[in-house]
């Protein structure tokens, strides 16, 4: 059995929900831990320190003044030097064969191998312009094994964001691995429920506003006009103005926090998923196909490869804004923001349009959401799919590492 440590990006912190199926279901002959294994499944409860609330306030400040250029490119640099000083930061006492880094430059003499979901994490999404040749000499490093963008469009981020010569060879897409859900479908057909799965953090206030949640509220209220019997679930933090409007309609329903148990019971009991997201393909979108739901979500980024629209999901058209920066990132400033919400109006009834066909129509539900299932248990997002592959890359990543280091 061969150890490989997950080095998570946030130090000491309850491992992203992401790799908890890695945690549990590593591929085999490897045992993967991290330092907070005994925490998976836990609820996370956001929260800052002293130190990381003066930061948030800092940056809260500076956006949109003139210094908020400079302050983002100064955020890059001080991450990329706070990540050189951590070069020792691994478990002491333990037999580690490999690192399996998560979306972050290891500069270490221990083998290694990298994820992200696209090429700006790397530099805790700041500017990677300005870390260009550092990072092409962390990814060209002979202890880095491997690079594994999340996605086909993941790995054209890096490819367009700097020179890959040197380590071409070693990327190589590996999608999600959703585990298989044991769960009984409701049969009460006398409400249609949607749910919404947004962010727990409601520090970052505007998360809410980019996965889509005031779209979804919007459509809700048009949509609840014409038909009575529908519930939406808003399982995420709900800024106070929408929760305001949330209270006045006794059919919607604000479920949070929620543990792990009692999200699975939502997405169990639910009809459809609703996330008008402007992020990339994100882990509620799979969790609810693998719960059987028919997702209505967006045509953008790396989305695509996961729903074919009207196959295994729907997808809704994304209007003409620049969403995407020069090396195909998303453009999450706040000015293109600004730009989303003149077009709401517009989003809300292709929203509505599209709702309702999955609304009027059980067995179109019923059909996609069972193609949707299929996806995750047996096919590309799959954790047998995922596990064939980290299998194969951890194996060639040891084995190498052991034959560089025999007399």
């Amino acid at each position: 059995m061969k150890n490989v440590f997950l080095k998570g990006r946030s130090e000491g912190g309850i491992p992203h929900s992401l790799y908890r199926g890695l945690l549990r279901f590593p591929p085999d002959g490897y045992s993967v831990f991290t330092r907070n294994t005994e925490n998976i499944g836990k609820q996370q409860t956001p929260s800052l320190t002293k130190r990381k609330q003066l930061f948030y306030d800092l940056n809260r400040k500076l956006q949109g003044t003139p210094y908020d250029r400079l302050w983002y490119e100064a955020r890059t640099l001080f991450y990329m030097g706070l990540k050189k000083t951590q070069r020792s930061r691994l478990p002491s006492g333990l037999d580690i064969d490999l690192v399996f880094s998560s979306q972050q430059l290891m500069f270490t003499k221990i083998p290694w191998v990298v994820d992200f979901e696209y090429a700006n994490a790397l530099v805790d999404y700041g500017d990677i312009r300005l870390c260009r040749r550092f990072i092409q000499k962390s990814l060209g490093s002979s202890f880095c094994k491997k690079i594994m963008p999340w996605s086909e469009w993941s790995k054209r981020t890096l490819l367009r964001s700097m020179n890959c010569g040197s380590f071409k060879e070693k990327i190589e897409v590996v999608h999600f691995g959703m585990e298989p859900k044991e769960f009984i479908k409701k049969n009460d057909d006398s409400k249609v429920r949607i749910l919404f799965v947004g962010s727990t953090n409601q520090f970052n206030y505007l998360i809410f506003e980019w996965k889509g949640g005031f779209e979804v509220v919007e459509a809700f209220l048009e949509l609840n006009k014409k038909y009575n019997d529908l519930e939406l679930v808003l399982a995420s933090w709900v800024p106070p103005e929408i929760r305001k409007k949330c209270f006045k309609n006794p059919n919607i329903k604000i479920s949070f926090p929620l543990s792990e148990q009692e999200l699975t019971s939502v997405y169990a009991s639910t009809d459809i998923c609703l996330y008008p997201t402007y992020m990339n393909l994100s882990q509620a979108i799979l969790e609810a196909m693998s719960f059987e739901l028919p997702v209505v979500t967006s045509n953008i980024y790396d989305i695509p490869e996961a729903i074919e629209n009207m196959k295994s999901g729907v997808l809704l058209d994304c209007p003409n804004l620049p969403l995407y920066l020069w090396n195909g990132t998303p453009n999450h400033h706040d000015e293109n923001l600004s730009q989303i919400r003149r077009v709401r109006p517009w989003r809300v009834k292709q929203i509505v349009e599209k709702l309702a066909l999955l609304i009027e129509d059980n067995s179109l539900r019923r059909k996609i959401g069972r193609t949707a299932r299929h996806l995750i248990e047996s096919g590309e997002f799959s954790i047998k799919n995922r596990n064939e592959k980290l299998k194969r890359i951890f194996d060639d990543s040891t084995e190498i590492s052991l034959q560089r280091c025999s007399p």
